[in-house]
């Protein structure tokens, strides 16, 4: 069970810090 919420959390956080970057890369382009 505690490694079940472990895993949705790292999925979580993988996610968000995707996000983030793609955020950043898009903010960094021209276009």
């Amino acid at each position: 069970m505690r490694r079940m919420l472990w895993f949705v959390a790292m999925y979580a956080i993988g996610l968000g810090a995707i996000t983030v970057v793609a955020l950043l890369i898009r903010a960094a382009l021209p276009y």
